[in-house]
C-alpha cells in the first residue's frame, strides 16, 4: 500500500533523520511521538473517565520525560481508570523508543490490546473513548517502526485515523481529536498529486493547511496551547520551512518550558538542523537534569555535532564514544562511526579513521537518513578505493554549523577546476549554492545549483535533487510559481538517492503551500 508506505517513511523521517540529523536523531524520536501526546481536560462528565488531578500531574511528567516520577504517580491510581491507562502507555512508548530494548518491547506488545479492550469497554458517549484508543493504536505505531514492523505500523495509523474522524463528527468542538487530526492531516496532505487517489480509496482525507489550522486553532486553548504549539513548531521544521521568526518563536516556547526536556531537546534537533550551532550550544546548556528525568543518549549526539562543526575533533570523538557507550539499540550508529572516521582522518590519523570506516558496515540500521548515507559512502569506499575531498568535507561542516561567513572565505580560494572527478565537482557547486543561499546572494546560489544538476546528471547522488529543491525555494521566493512547481517536481522526480524522503516531503508541501 503506496499510502501506508509514504506515511510510514514520513513519519520514521520524522523520528529518525538526524541532521538534525535530528529530529534526527532520537530527536525527532521523542519529538514527532509527542504530536500523538496529548493533555487532557477535565470538563468530561462521563463516570469512566475520571482525569484526576493526580492524573493530570502524573501526564505532565511523562510529558516532560520525567518518566519515573510520572509511573510513582500512577502507582496510586485505580488501574482501571482510562487515562491512567493512557499515561502508562505513553511512558512505555518514551522508553522503548529511546532505548530500543528488544525483550522490552517483546514483553509489552501484549499490553497494545490489552489497553485497548479496556478502553473500548468504557462509556462510548464520552469524546474520550475514540480519542484515547486512537492515541495508544498511534503510540504502538511509532513503537512499531521504530522496531521495524513498518506494515503494522501503517494499519495502526489508518486505524487511529479513522477514530479521530469519527471522534470529530461526534464531538466537533473536542480539541484533542483536532489536535491529533490535524497532525495527521499535515501528513496525509503531503502524499503527491498522482497518488492522492490512494488514500482517498483508503478513505484518508489530508491537507496541509487544513492541518496547520486546526493545530493554531487548538494551539489558542489554555489547557491544549502548550502541546498544540508543541506540534506546529515540530512539523513547520521538519514538513515544511523553517525560518527565523519561527525560531525566534521556538526559543521563546523553550524558555517559557524550562522544566520540559523534551522540548529542550526539539528545540536542539531544530537548531541542529537549521545550522545554528551557536544556538543548539547555548540550549544544551540549559538541558534540565536530575535523577527524575529519563536519560536520552540522543544528546551525547547533540554535543558531538556541535564539537565537530566547530572543528573541535577530539572533543567531538569523545562525545560520539559516550554514546556507543551508553546507547545499546540500532539507530544512528553507522553514522557515529562514519563521523567518527571524519573526526580521525580530518585529524590526519587514518589508521583509525579506517578502522572506524569499516565499523560502518558491522552494525546497526539504514532506516535513518543519516544511517543510509553512511552505508553507502563506506560501499562507495569499497568500490572505489577512493575517498572524498578532504576540503569539501570542511565546506559542508562549517556549512552545517551555520559558519556561513567563514564558508565564504574557504569558498572565495576554490573553484570547480580545483577538483578532477565530476562527483566532486557536483557537491562542490551544491555547496557553494548553499552558501550563497544563506548569505542572501539568491542569483548567484541558483547559478552554481544549476551547474550542480548539470553535472550530476543520471547519477545518483543526491547533490541535483537536493539543487532542484532549493533552486524551487529561489523561484518560489521571488514569485515565480511556475519556475517554482517545475523545479519541485524536477526535486521529486530523483530516484534512490539516500535523503529521497526528506527531499520529496519538502518538496511536495511547498508545492501544496502554493496551491497545486
Amino acid at each position: 500500500m503506496k499510502t501506508t508506505s509514504y506515511l510510514i517513511k514520513t513519519i520514521n523521517k520524522t523520528l529518525k533523520s538526524r541532521n538534525i540529523h535530528i529530529i534526527s536523531q532520537i530527536t525527532r524520536i521523542i519529538s514527532f511521538l509527542l504530536i500523538c501526546c496529548l493533555q487532557f481536560n477535565n470538563n468530561c462528565n462521563a463516570a469512566d473517565f475520571d482525569f484526576t488531578p493526580n492524573l493530570q500531574k502524573a501526564y505532565s511528567e511523562v510529558f516532560k520525560l520525567r518518566v519515573q516520577s510520572g509511573r510513582e504517580l500512577l502507582a496510586k491510581e485505580n488501574p482501571k481508570n482510562p487515562f491512567r491507562i493512557y499515561i502508562e502507555d505513553f511512558a512505555d512508548m518514551a522508553e522503548l523508543i529511546n532505548s530500543e530494548n528488544e525483550k522490552q518491547y517483546e514483553k509489552l506488545l501484549s499490553k497494545e490490546d490489552e489497553r485497548l479492550d479496556a478502553i473500548e469497554d468504557l462509556d462510548e458517549k464520552s469524546p474520550y473513548n475514540r480519542f484515547l484508543r486512537a492515541e495508544i493504536k498511534l503510540h504502538w505505531a511509532l513503537i512499531k517502526i521504530r522496531f521495524g514492523h513498518e506494515v503494522k505500523a501503517g494499519y495502526n495509523v489508518i486505524q487511529a485515523y479513522k477514530l479521530l474522524e469519527e471522534n470529530q463528527k461526534l464531538f466537533p468542538s473536542f480539541l484533542p481529536s483536532l489536535k491529533s487530526l490535524g497532525c495527521l492531516h499535515v501528513l496525509i496532505g503531503s502524499v503527491p498529486d498522482k497518488q492522492r487517489w490512494i488514500p482517498k480509496l483508503l478513505g484518508l482525507r489530508g491537507n496541509i493547511q487544513l492541518g496547520m489550522n486546526e493545530l493554531r486553532t487548538a494551539a489558542k486553548d489554555k489547557i491544549w496551547g502548550t502541546e498544540a504549539r508543541f506540534c506546529t513548531t515540530f512539523i513547520q521544521a521538519y514538513v515544511l520551512k523553517y525560518d527565523a521568526k519561527q525560531n525566534a518563536e521556538m526559543l521563546q516556547f523553550a524558555d517559557s518550558q524550562s522544566d520540559n526536556l523534551n522540548i529542550n531537546m526539539v528545540a536542539t534537533a531544530i537548531s541542529l538542523k537549521d545550522n545554528r550551532t551557536e544556538q543548539a550550544i547555548e540550549l544544551l546548556k540549559k538541558t534540565p537534569k536530575d535523577a527524575n528525568y529519563l536519560y536520552f543518549p540522543i544528546f551525547e549526539l547533540y554535543k558531538a555535532e556541535t564539537q565537530l562543526f566547530k572543528g573541535n575533533y577530539l572533543q567531538a570523538v569523545s562525545a560520539y564514544q559516550t554514546y556507543l557507550r551508553n546507547f545499546k539499540g540500532q539507530t544512528f550508529l553507522k553514522d557515529t562511526y562514519y563521523k567518527l572516521f571524519l573526526c580521525h582522518w580530518l585529524m590526519g590519523d587514518d589508521k583509525k579513521a579506517k578502522l572506524y570506516l569499516s565499523k560502518i558496515n558491522e552494525g546497526g540500521n539504514t532506516i535513518a537518513e543519516s544511517d543510509k548515507a553512511a552505508q553507502k559512502f563506506y560501499e562507495n569506499f569499497q568500490k572505489t578505493k577512493t575517498l572524498p575531498s578532504k576540503t569539501l568535507i570542511k565546506l559542508r561542516l562549517l556549512f552545517d554549523g551555520g559558519y556561513f561567513e567563514e564558508a565564504q572565505q574557504e569558498l572565495s580560494t576554490l573553484s570547480e577546476k580545483n577538483f578532477t572527478n565530476t562527483k566532486d565537482q557536483a557537491e562542490f557547486n551544491y555547496r557553494a549554492g548553499r552558501i550563497f543561499q544563506k548569505l542572501s546572494q539568491f542569483d548567484k546560489a541558483a547559478s552554481y545549483f544549476e551547474r550542480s544538476v548539470a553535472i550530476t546528471g543520471s547519477q545518483e547522488w543526491s547533490f541535483a535533487p537536493n539543487s532542484a529543491l532549493q533552486l524551487g525555494y529561489i523561484q518560489q521566493q521571488k514569485g515565480q510559481k511556475n519556475k517554482a512547481k517545475a523545479y519541485f517536481e524536477q526535486a521529486i522526480a530523483y530516484k534512490n538517492h539516500e535523503y529521497k524522503t526528506s527531499v520529496d516531503n519538502k518538496a511536495r508541501a511547498a508545492l501544496t503551500e502554493m496551491g497545486y
